[in-house]
């Protein structure tokens, strides 16, 4: 099997995971799609994730264009368009944009939706002022292929922001070998556990060095990275003020990575 036919079928796989299982319906028992749901959804998200807004700025670009690459159930979407932001959302499966699509409407929030692929956007070159992806794109099968679709659909002096899975991270370091060893039997490895995180029966996930994310986004000069983690449930909660206080910001499993596209970079 060539190896085109091997990333179609690894991607297909992909699709049918998270079509089965978009992100945040794993938090609630709420009937999916009503009010209920939504608010539930973003209640667990953002307690959880309190630094949200403060790292991604859902408030920072009234009136600019903004794209979400795996929008999921429209989460953090519908934040940026409370912001004021003019939305695009895009995602691989079909049932989280249905979702998304029903957030939107349920609120009358204005919203651009359709069902794409992260390695191949439906979009010109120089579409959006600013394009952002939040634990996504360690999913696609070729993760620098998809950022350099996030730069060529971003105009000239706008900002990306994503959010990749970072390898050199307590998660990885204290969990892999945990996960190796009851499941060597098995051929257990460090990709497993990070593939894992996401469930046990998701097809793919990886993790970056801050290295490897610098090599991936070249094309933005002023890069800055910065590494965040979540409120885990299942730790005690002093353990959770320890490691938001002395360990995420140098090792969390989050590592946000937020660029300027140049204004040099334009070609008319």
């Amino acid at each position: 099997m060539n190896s085109d036919k091997l990333t179609d079928d690894l991607k297909s796989r992909v699709r049918e995971y998270w079509n089965a299982h978009p992100c945040g319906t794993q938090f609630t028992e709420e009937s999916w799609g009503e009010r209920e749901f939504f608010a539930d959804v973003d209640r667990l998200r953002y307690t959880l994730q309190p630094f949200m807004d403060a790292l991604v700025g859902f408030r920072k670009y009234p009136g600019k264009e903004l794209l979400e690459i795996g929008c999921g159930l429209g989460t953090d979407l519908f934040q940026f368009a409370r912001g004021g932001a003019i939305v695009t959302g895009v995602d691989l499966t079909p049932r989280s944009v249905e979702l998304a699509k029903r957030r939107f409407s349920l609120h009358g929030v204005p919203a651009r939706f359709s069902v794409a692929d992260a390695e191949n956007l439906p979009f010109p070159d120089n579409s959006f002022d600013v394009v952002y992806s939040f634990g996504v794109l360690h999913h696609t099968p070729n993760t620098a292929k998809a950022i350099q679709e996030a730069y060529r659909v971003l105009r000239p002096g706008g900002r990306i922001i994503l959010m990749l899975y970072h390898r050199h991270s307590l998660h990885v370091w204290l969990g892999a070998p945990y996960h190796w060893l009851r499941s060597k039997l098995r051929g257990g490895s460090t990709e497993d556990w990070i593939r894992v995180y996401d469930g046990k029966d998701n097809p793919l996930g990886k993790a970056y060095s801050r290295s490897a994310i610098r090599t991936m986004m070249s094309q933005f000069p002023d890069l800055s990275l910065r590494a965040c983690d979540p409120i885990r449930r299942n730790v005690p909660g002093f353990v959770n003020a320890i490691n938001q206080a002395l360990f995420a910001r140098s090792f969390g499993f989050w590592m946000i990575a937020k660029g300027t596209k140049p204004i040099s970079s334009f070609r008319p």
